[in-house]
């Protein structure tokens, strides 16, 4: 690593860059880039080191060839540890002669790391911050790829493998893990008992909003049967980007990285705010709502206790539902909506450069090997971005859970935006008194656009 940069780092000191497992399948603002973005924000200058890109050599022919000694930090930290030597234990039977050791420490301790000359080979995180690009902190990997007869990005789900792609066309991670958004989870009886035998597509915001309003019903002033809010999706920017998506919005609708510019206050996005405002007030009573919940049996949800038809969620959240009742049923959201988030690994300059061909053995292996995506999702519900995936394959013939994932999979075609500052503590303070009618949704959404573009102005700088 350049000595600029070391030096940079050195005083970031404790500030930190603070990640969090949510901003990991977060539709905003990058992430961790969040605090990243905020931690380094007197330091802007771009660092000069030449320590930044592989030598293309060509690829060793034998694993055993392949030797070195490779550090891992996570977003995780020291809870992960078992999981991840198990994994590096199915790793070691194909790379004999790669050490690898997990640190017990989290991402946000990367700056008191790099003081104390303990510096990490891999960043596994959420997609890659800017300021982690601008500080000369992680690779760009095109030389390793180009150098790698064997790497072949077809191999990845072409929505999972871009997300490691930034404007310039520079790849800075690879994939870990993909999280397919999102799963409906419902209950039939509920379904049935309202008239239906089958579960409507909803293919537009009107056709969401027809059907799920059927099931928000007030029976003498008390609320006696809901559906999932559609305004509490994992965080307020994840709700409204996922129904904007519904309404025909991308990733480039928020943002244009080849432009450099952000358009909140597109018509698909206004629309998509405006609808879930009305949403809101049309149907959900947020006394009722509380009545209703202080009722059900304690740490039960509406849909354990058969007052909700449907939810929207992550997998691992449909699995937990499914153990409480087997007799729910699933299908993806709208084909329109879906997105995927997730999990990725990306090469420091950190390291030693003896270490860079195990290291990227080590990035290529979790990431593409198919022992390896049958690891991760046995042992931790992950879902690995390569399409031949035999294990997942298996499981989707017996598991709901699986079926569902692996039917979106092969439909999402979106990502999150990836805005290189952030934005989301802006718009979560002033969100509510858009939901709340106080704030009109466009001109929120245009004050957004004139604040995240100023931001993203004097980043260019």
């Amino acid at each position: 690593m350049g000595q600029k940069t070391t030096e940079r780092f050195k005083m970031i000191g404790a500030i930190g860059l603070v990640t969090t497992l949510l901003a990991a399948c977060s539709g905003g603002g990058g992430g961790v880039a969040n605090v990243a973005n905020q931690s380094n924000s007197s330091n802007t200058s771009s660092n000069t080191s030449t320590n930044t890109t592989a030598t293309e050599a060509p690829a060793p022919t034998n694993n055993t060839e392949i030797s070195g000694e490779v550090k891992v930090l996570s977003i995780f930290g020291s809870g992960w540890s078992d999981y991840f030597n198990s994994l590096m234990a199915e790793f070691n039977k194909v790379y004999p002669n790669i050490k690898v050791t997990y640190m017990q420490q989290l991402t946000n301790d990367l700056p008191a790391l790099i003081s104390a000359g303990d510096n990490p080979d891999i960043l596994l995180d959420g997609r890659f911050p800017s300021e982690w690009i601008k500080d000369n902190l992680i690779q760009d990997l095109t030389p390793f790829i180009k150098a790698d007869p064997t790497f072949k990005s077809d191999d990845f789900y072409e929505p999972a493998y871009k997300r490691g792609f930034s404007a310039d066309g520079k790849i800075w991670q690879l994939p870990y893990a993909i999280d397919p958004n999102f799963s409906i989870v419902y209950n039939r009886e509920v379904l049935e008992q309202y008239g239906h035998t089958e579960f409507p597509e909803m293919n537009s915001l009107q056709e969401f909003e027809d059907f799920a309003k059927e099931f928000w019903v007030v029976e003498n002033g008390e609320q006696v049967m809901t559906t999932f809010s559609p305004l509490e999706l994992y965080g307020n920017f994840n709700s409204l980007l996922t129904f904007a998506y519904m309404n025909g919005a991308d990733s480039t609708t928020f943002y244009d990285p080849a432009t450099n510019k952000v358009n909140f206050h597109d018509p698909k996005i206004v629309e998509a705010l405006e609808w879930l405002v009305r949403f809101k007030r049309e149907n959900i009573d947020d006394e009722r709502i509380k009545k209703l919940q202080e009722s059900l049996p304690k740490n039960t949800s509406r849909l354990i206790a058969g007052k909700s038809l449907f939810e929207a969620a992550v997998v691992g959240h449909v699995q937990e539902n499914l153990k409480l009742n087997p007799d729910l049923e699933l299908v993806p959201m709208p084909t329109s909506s879906l997105w995927f988030g997730g999990h990725s690994m990306m090469m420091t300059t950190l390291g030693k450069k003896e270490n860079e061909a195990a290291t990227w053995a080590l990035l290529k292996w979790i990431s593409m090997d198919k022992a390896a995506a049958e690891f991760k999702l046995k042992n931790g519900g992950s879902v690995s971005a390569i399409k031949d995936n035999p294990y997942l394959v298996e499981q989707a013939k017996t598991d709901p859970a699986m079926k569902v994932v692996y039917d979106i999979v092969q439909r999402a075609q979106k990502t999150p935006p990836y805005v290189p500052v952030e934005f989301e503590n802006e718009l979560n303070a002033k969100y509510g008194d858009v939901i709340s009618g106080k704030l009109e949704a466009k001109a929120f959404l245009e004050h957004m656009t004139q604040y995240t573009q100023a931001k993203l102005d004097e980043l260019a700088k």
